[in-house]
């Protein structure tokens, strides 16, 4: 492939930006919930550390983009990703970057995502080694998400990792990073998040539906054929807003995160969206969509978290 060199717009054009709220919103949320819950449930009343917050939402930011170029240097490579493929944004496909590029890129964003870790390693002293064991799995993850010889993605565990990476260990390690103490609430709390980010890769899929099951990729979304996929999209909005219902009755969320309520009307439009969608028929902007609606989600708890710590 002969390409030119990018302009600065393609290097992020490749990243996906408009998934980063995937990384940022589970790395404030973690900082936010240690804060909250200070002095409650073994967590101890420690000073939060501003720059140590930072620096994580910057290494989780950085890792997702490792994630996303790994996974479109590989897609590429094996044929999954086509020219015809709906909302295809991959810059190999479109010529826009050589697999040299990408890879030289993808190892930027691992450097920076490790550099990143190796200063909260550092930050956190004796109590490091839960926060090393995250790294590494974060990093093994972004890569062998899509990349051979396990390519989880591809035999029907995508959803299951991105529910372990981008929201329960993403919001227990920047809980951890200003606690330094093992808790399962964090985790718990995670879940509403977890969900609403598993729907992205979802309905990425349901988009996909097609095209994965010629290229003999193995997803829910194919497991449960179009209408089953669809419920599930509903259900897993549903399950956001019912478990934070929840989390709230036995006090393991302010009260004030209620606010993602105020998400209804965009879940109903979005889940309307989704029900609409019918091969070849297709929207090509159902996943950035999705993604959108799992950001108004993360800022509504996110606020509501603020809210109970101001008051």
């Amino acid at each position: 492939m002969n390409v030119s060199r990018p302009a600065p717009r393609t290097w992020l054009l490749a990243l996906r930006p408009f998934s980063f709220t995937a990384s940022i919103v589970p790395a404030v949320y973690g900082g936010l919930i240690a804060f909250a819950l200070r002095g409650h449930y073994g967590i101890p009343d420690f000073r939060f550390g501003g720059i140590s917050f930072c620096v994580t939402i910057v290494g989780c930011v950085a890792v997702h983009s490792a994630s996303n170029l790994v996974n479109d240097f590989f897609d590429h490579r094996s044929g999954v990703d086509q020219p015809d493929n709906f909302g295809a944004v991959n810059v190999l496909v479109r010529r826009l970057m050589s697999p040299v590029q990408v890879s030289i890129e993808a190892a930027a964003a691992f450097a920076l995502a490790a550099a990143c870790g190796l200063y909260l390693a550092l930050q956190a002293g004796s109590a490091q080694w839960p926060l090393v064991a995250l790294i590494v799995f974060g990093a093994l993850s972004a890569y062998f998400y899509t990349a051979p010889p396990f390519a989880f993605k591809n035999r029907g565990f995508g959803d299951l990792q991105v529910m372990l990476s981008f929201a329960l260990a993403m919001v227990f390690g920047a809980f951890y990073v200003q606690t330094h103490t093992l808790s399962w609430v964090p985790v718990i709390d995670a879940l509403p998040i977890g969900l609403l980010v598993v729907d992205i890769l979802h309905i990425n899929n349901l988009r996909d539906l097609a095209t994965d099951r010629a290229a003999g990729i193995s997803t829910i979304a194919i497991a449960l054929g179009e209408a089953g996929a669809k419920r599930l999209h509903h259900a897993y909005v549903t399950a956001a807003y019912a478990v934070t219902l929840v989390l709230v009755a036995f006090s393991l969320l302010s009260p004030w995160t209620l606010i993602v309520f105020a998400s209804v009307p965009a879940a109903l439009k979005l889940s309307r969206a989704v029900q609409a969608l019918n091969a070849p028929d297709i929207d090509p902007m159902i996943v950035v969509k999705t993604a959108r609606f799992h950001a108004l989600f993360g800022a509504l708890l996110i606020l509501g978290l603020l809210v109970g710590i101001a008051l």
